[in-house]
């Protein structure tokens, strides 16, 4: 047995044989009802709503002082670039070194920086560099977070619990969009935009506080470079078809489409919008990724899990081209819900079907590599900033998903195995 499974069992209460060895006809369980999970899910709700916080304050600041969407964008890119750097890494140190470790560390620097930010604009002295530097600190600090957090909270829960992990995992952030943005929205309304950034602060400390009395995952024997570790979890991918094409269809989500949420601070202002619109497009569209999310986690798609994944990335790209023509900002907030319950179902359900195929002894640098996706969705706003700069902000929303369409209409037609995927890994690809 390897130090994961030894150590998952351990924590659940259940016996050895009970963790990673359960059989396909143990009746799935909430992942909820194992104490380390739960202890990880309080401390995660909390850092997900602060990063949704932080971001939404950071991008209303960023307007303020310039008024551009290209510089929205080159924010995101800021944040996102170093996230990509650390990301390509990260799934390897994650199997190299204690996972709670790296949460722990990422989560404690994250809540200085936010309050570095908050004292900054709170005396008036933030200038755009500032943004851009912080930006740029934060994305290394994430891109060490990310990887970390999709190895470690597998090993909280059994495998008959996995789907379930899987999907309150996804959700959090998800509902961090329904909750942070509406209540910080109207809060930055009446007090600024400082107070954004420091309750952001406390909800990373949170994180801190929760990796301090969690258990250790355990960690892989180190006994090649690291280069070579990466080029493992590559090639894994690689010589899976169905899991390459899941990265790319993945990516090119994140990147054409996702990129537009970059843009609300300039698309809320073509109604005459402020903070709190601002705040509510954001909840918008977590209302529909937390309902997407939800959905995809209840239902056994059985066979049509591949159909079912390319439905969802087709419904996020269709919508938002009406989105970007809307008439009027409460029919976009409708519209946008609609959208992300597409994107929240395609995500979870990708997700879903890759955590299920990878052996857990490699999980983190084959999920780090997945895990630049969210990197590339920030990094999309720089994307969608810089052909709105061009074309016109409306325009430059609906290049993306044009694209995207294309594409899936590409995989639905030649690719087999994707459109076959079952959810039960021994009888699909």
């Amino acid at each position: 047995m390897s130090k994961h499974e030894s150590s998952s069992a351990e924590l659940s209460g259940s016996p050895p044989t009970a963790s990673y060895l359960a059989p396909r006809t143990e009746r799935r369980v909430s992942a909820l009802s194992f104490k380390p999970f739960r202890i990880y899910f309080g401390g995660t709700v909390l850092a997900m709503n602060a990063l949704r916080l932080g971001a939404v304050a950071q991008g209303l600041l960023m307007w303020e002082l310039t008024g551009s969407p290209l510089s929205l964008g080159g924010v995101a890119a800021a944040t996102a670039i170093p996230m990509m750097l650390v990301n390509i890494f990260g799934g390897v140190f994650a199997d190299r070194f204690e996972a709670k470790f790296l949460l722990g560390g990422s989560s404690l620097i994250g809540a200085l920086l936010f309050v570095l930010l908050g004292v900054l604009d709170f005396t008036e002295t933030v200038k755009p560099w500032h943004i851009f530097s912080i930006a740029i600190v934060a994305g290394f600090v994430s891109g060490a977070d990310q990887p970390s957090r999709q190895a470690y909270f597998p090993s909280l829960v059994p495998k008959s619990a996995m789907k379930s992990a899987v999907t309150i995992n996804g959700s959090l952030m998800a509902s961090a969009s329904v909750i942070a943005p509406t209540v910080g929205g109207i809060l930055m309304a009446a007090f600024g935009t400082p107070l954004g950034f420091f309750i952001a602060s406390l909800g990373w400390f949170a994180m801190f506080l929760a990796t301090v009395v969690l258990p250790r995952r355990g960690t892989s024997e180190a006994t090649r470079s690291v280069i070579s570790d990466l080029g493992t979890g590559i090639l894994y991918i690689k010589n899976h078809r169905v899991l390459l094409v899941l990265l790319i269809l993945t990516f090119s989500n994140m990147l054409m489409v996702f990129g537009w949420i970059g843009m609300l601070p300039a698309f809320v202002e073509l109604f005459d919008g402020g903070k709190r619109e601002v705040g509510f497009m954001f909840s918008s569209a977590g209302i529909g990724a937390f309902s997407g999310i939800m959905v995809a986690g209840r239902i056994s798609p059985g066979k049509r899990l591949g159909w079912l994944i390319l439905a969802g990335a087709a419904s996020f790209s269709s919508i938002m081209l009406i989105v970007s023509n809307s008439p009027s900002l409460a029919l976009a907030m409708i519209l946008a819900a609609f959208a992300h319950f597409g994107n929240g179902l395609f995500n979870i359900s990708s997700i879903v079907a890759v955590q299920l195929r990878v052996p857990e002894d490699i999980r983190g640098r084959v999920m780090g590599v997945f895990a630049i996706s969210q990197s590339v969705g920030i990094l999309g706003g720089l994307w969608t900033g810089t052909i709105a700069t061009v074309l016109g902000l409306r325009a430059g929303m609906m290049v993306g998903p044009l694209v995207m369409l294309v594409m899936i209409a590409l995989i639905l037609t030649t690719q087999r195995k994707v459109r076959n995927l079952h959810e039960d890994p021994s009888r699909g690809s």
